[in-house]
């Protein structure tokens, strides 16, 4: 866990955050609301849609929402789906403001995000927090292919109002009369809400968030409901959690990876400009190629998969290339979901997971270099810290220009490594 002070900033995996805001439950604390605020390159929001708070609990891309227990009132949940938000935003705001009373009225008023497997991946503890009734925690930026926290620590004495329009976020306008006008009749006043909503100015839309979140738990084997299939992209435990970076070069080379890349199976993304053949080797302890990564001759390849380095040396990879290419090592839990809403689109091979019921997938494969393989094997990872321990499955193996095929999933927890695809394809769930 990295706890780190005001002004300070922290790089976090780009998974999905479980981000807890909250003060100490003590007698006599006001009411508080926490919120995100999704920015561009501009440091604005592109409408008030863009504020995800109690009111508006779910953002319209569904990769940023609200959720709070009404049973306790000092602890908020916001949940960022890193890897799924939307290219345009560039930051995510962590927000509070507050009701009868002021920030500095809380007790340790602290803001602390959680990765998928329950760690606390960063914490920031507010402690010069006085009159200010609006606060900005801190704010996770995109920053060198991955993301960062930075502890911000500002506070806004004119309230939500202020926090907001400082960020483009519009409030309701209230018509004043013009001097020379006799002021209308006071109204009766509106009886108050049953709970402070502090962010009073932004407009609200009604219904629940779709989930609860209780403090990250370990993902279940047991097979939910076939009505109500596990989410994607929450609880996937399968993997180290560390920060993502990238190794750039030209032609055949060894990459060595560092000590920034722990034990244990994780995401690798190449890139290879240009209309050569490209290929990787990962390289055992006698130096000679023991495993092949990738091997494409797609143009302008990019592409993923899933590599385990041994726990008794660095993972080393030799590069056949004749252009430039990169590499980027980031936590298994960054790879795309498969869901059972919405096609899913690609090209080249990619390293997926699924955390569903047993399902139908159905594959079409439109081959680019002349007829070549298409093979999928899929991972039950549940319980398991390997993939070599994993029991595997034999999904897709088929030939051709054009595949069409479907593939009995058993449940999830899977990986599924989509190693032959030399084109582009689709693939869509089917419910059993």
């Amino acid at each position: 866990m990295s706890q780190i002070a005001k002004g300070a900033n922290s790089y976090v995996p780009t998974v999905t955050l479980r981000v807890a805001v909250r003060h100490e439950p003590l007698p006599g604390t006001p009411s508080f609301e926490a919120a995100a605020l999704l920015l561009d390159g501009n440091r604005r929001a592109r409408g008030d849609a863009d504020m995800v708070f109690q009111g508006r609990p779910v953002h319209p891309s569904g990769t940023v929402r609200h959720v709070r227990n009404p049973h306790d009132v000092s602890r908020q949940w916001l949940e960022l789906d890193l890897p799924r938000i939307e290219a345009e935003v560039e930051r995510v705001l962590v927000v509070c403001s507050t009701d009868n009373g002021t920030v500095g009225a809380l007790a340790e008023p602290t803001v602390e995000a959680f990765a998928p497997d329950g760690v606390c991946v960063v914490r920031y503890r507010a402690t010069d927090a006085t009159t200010e009734t609006a606060f900005v925690f801190g704010e996770f930026y995109r920053r060198a292919g991955g993301w960062k926290f930075r502890a911000v620590g500002q506070g806004y004495a004119s309230g939500s109002a202020g926090l907001m329009a400082d960020f483009g976020i519009t409030v309701t306008a209230v018509s004043t009369p013009p001097a020379t006008a006799v002021p209308p009749a006071p109204a009766t006043p509106a009886p108050l809400p049953a709970a402070p909503v502090p962010f009073i100015e932004v407009s609200k839309t009604d219904g629940p968030p779709p989930f609860m979140p209780p403090p990250p738990q370990p993902v279940s084997a047991g097979r939910p409901p076939a009505s109500a299939p596990a989410r994607p992209g929450h609880g996937w435990t399968f993997g180290p959690v560390f920060e993502p970076y990238t190794v750039e070069g030209k032609g055949r080379q060894v990459v060595t990876a560092d000590d920034r890349l722990p034990h244990g199976p994780v995401l690798i993304e190449l890139t290879h400009e240009g209309d050569d053949p490209i290929w990787v080797d990962r390289l055992n302890n006698r130096n000679k190629d023991d495993q092949l990564v990738f091997n494409s001759m797609l143009k302008d390849f990019r592409g993923s998969t899933a590599v385990e380095p041994s726990t008794d040396r660095p993972l080393r990879l030799r590069v056949h290339a004749y252009n430039r290419w990169t590499l980027t090592f980031r936590p298994l839990a960054h790879a795309r979901r498969l869901e059972f809403e919405r096609e899913l689109t690609g090209r080249g091979p990619e390293a997926l997971l699924y955390t569903g019921p047993v399902a139908d997938l159905k594959v079409r494969l439109r081959d680019e270099t002349g007829g070549s393989l298409c093979g999928m094997y899929g991972y039950e990872v549940a319980g398991r810290t390997t993939i070599a321990d994993a029991e595997e499955n034999l999904l897709v193996n088929e030939a051709g220009r054009r595949t069409r095929v479907t593939a009995p999933l058993p449940e999830g927890p899977l990986l599924l490594l989509f190693n032959d695809a030399e084109g582009s394809w689709r693939m869509k769930l089917r419910a059993v």
